[in-house]
């Protein structure tokens, strides 16, 4: 900003060092530029009141747009309604265009299974986010503070969150803007006591009940009190530390993903469609450079790491192994991770019609086929579907002799076999851990793990093709090959057709 981050500094309302440090912060991080517009989420709490007032100070200086948002939770017997009547009186005094919006918070997370500070948070950043974009906003601007910090810090530490977790809140996370991360709650409420500046107090902050208010009210102030009074200062102190590193981080696990993976974009070029990383490329790095790669490519694919957990994280790395069958991880909504082989791949499910076909038959299953291990039963002379495979199976008996087949026209789509050597029922199912066959035209028995192997079949096709059996046997593995025991020779009387569309 330059020159008029020095005009709002000579500003008479700069002149207050509470004023001073959230300038500082802002400036640091290059928050706010010379006509933004910028959409304040208000509460009518000291946090946000204190921030709607320090971005109305600047707005002549830089000649800022601003908008707010307020959203009334129905709870509380009636008191978040006042609250909301309270941000509309001072929007109005501030001359803020006001976005209002009244929901039933409580119903709408017991409806979708959500926590209510969880679901209350959840709504609260669709709505800002959904506003923004419909109203061409390019900041979105939230009062969270030193104190919301430390909360977050140690509610991390407690649920065994890594580095990117005790890094804290981020000063800026794409719309979004903290301008008074670094400023304590107590600083806050002085400066608006001091200057008469009225807010809204919240009845349940004082209540136990979520764990970030026993952090607040009993944990920090009995560390305080009974370990070091500096302790909320050295642990902000810590938090940026960890903020330098985990960037650091980030920064270069970016580099080493576009090193060591094919990254196709969507049409946009906005999102990857699809991240394709050897595996042996991400286990050559230390663990924690592994994880920082995978946590990259889930961002690349999916715009953001809003829901991902440290158990997420593992559950990938779980299957970053060069053997072993595949796996499909659904870290979140729209995000799938896959092993096929020796890679790896992130797939974004707005963009699985960028795969090919056989990627998507597997995604479609989940990495899964449902068929019964014992099969589905089939009546010779019907015609049946495959859903599994997503397969039509006809089958019919022929009164013919080998004489009769012309073999050289056969297509691997079909099989002709002995009925004599085949042992009723005959059933259909997936291949199992264990399954021998005797492949045609050999007398050894061979796992049919290995003849897939042999065949250089991908892992990830081997559960789309069907295994007949019949009941002391594999007869044939679907499209590939029969078992040499049923096979026709110059004593075949009666044949069973089978045939695959």
């Amino acid at each position: 900003m330059g020159s008029e981050m020095k005009e709002i500094y000579s500003c008479k309302f700069a002149r207050d060092k509470i004023i001073i440090k959230a300038l500082k912060t802002i400036e640091s991080y290059s928050m706010v530029k010379s006509r933004d517009r910028i959409l304040i989420s208000i509460s009518g709490g000291p946090d946000s009141t204190f921030l709607t007032h320090l971005l109305y100070l600047m707005r002549p200086v830089l000649n800022l747009t601003l908008f707010g948002f307020c959203l009334d939770h129905m709870t509380r017997n009636g008191e978040s309604t006042k609250d909301a009547l309270f941000v509309e009186k001072l929007c109005r005094e501030l001359d803020i265009e006001l976005f209002r919006q009244k929901i039933d918070v409580q119903k709408w997370c017991r409806s979708n299974k959500f926590s209510f500070q969880e679901g209350a948070r959840k709504i609260r950043m669709e709505k800002l986010l959904e506003i923004s974009k419909e109203n061409n906003i390019e900041k979105i601007a939230t009062g969270h503070n030193a104190d919301d910090n430390i909360e977050t810090f140690l509610m991390h530490l407690v649920r065994g969150a890594g580095a990117r977790g005790l890094s804290g809140i981020k000063p800026v996370s794409g719309k979004f803007i903290r301008p008074l991360i670094d400023i304590f709650r107590k600083d806050i409420i002085a400066y608006l006591d001091n200057k008469k500046i009225s807010y809204c107090v919240d009845s349940t902050n004082i209540e136990n009940i979520y764990l970030r208010n026993r952090i607040r009210n009993i944990l920090i102030p009995f560390i305080s009190k009974h370990f070091l009074e500096s302790f909320k200062s050295n642990v902000s102190r810590s938090i940026n530390i960890l903020k330098d590193e985990d960037e650091f981080l980030r920064e270069y696990s970016v580099v080493k993903l576009a090193e060591i993976a094919s990254i196709e974009k969507n049409e946009i070029g906005k999102y990857a469609a699809l991240i394709k990383i050897p595996v042996l490329k991400i286990k050559g790095e230390a663990r924690a450079v592994q994880r920082r790669i995978v946590l990259a490519a889930i961002e690349m694919t999916n715009g953001t790491l809003e829901n991902i957990r440290f158990n997420n994280i593992d559950d990938i790395l779980g299957i970053c192994s060069s053997g072993g069958e595949s796996k499909v991880i659904q870290p979140e909504e729209k995000i799938r991770v896959f092993k096929i082989g020796s890679y790896i791949y992130f797939v974004n499910v707005d963009y699985t019609r960028l795969l090919p076909d056989e990627f998507k038959k597997f995604l479609k299953s989940n990495g899964k086929v449902d068929t019964e291990k014992s099969g589905k039963e089939i009546k010779v002379g019907t015609k049946i579907k495959l859903k599994d495979f997503n397969l039509e199976l006809s089958s019919e008996l022929l009164k013919i002799g080998k004489d009769k087949i012309k073999f050289n026209e056969v297509k691997n789509t079909e099989a002709f076999l002995d009925c004599a050597k085949i042992k009723p029922p005959i059933k259909v199912r997936i291949w199992k851990s264990g399954d021998k066959f005797y492949p045609l035209g050999m007398q050894k028995e061979k796992k049919l793990q290995d003849f897939f192997i042999d065949s250089k079949i991908p892992i990830h096709l081997r559960k789309l093709i069907p295994v007949f059996i019949d009941r002391e046997k594999i007869i044939w593995v679907g499209k590939y090959r029969i078992d040499n025991r049923v096979r026709i020779t110059e004593d075949t009387k009666e044949v069973l057709h089978l045939k695959l569309f």
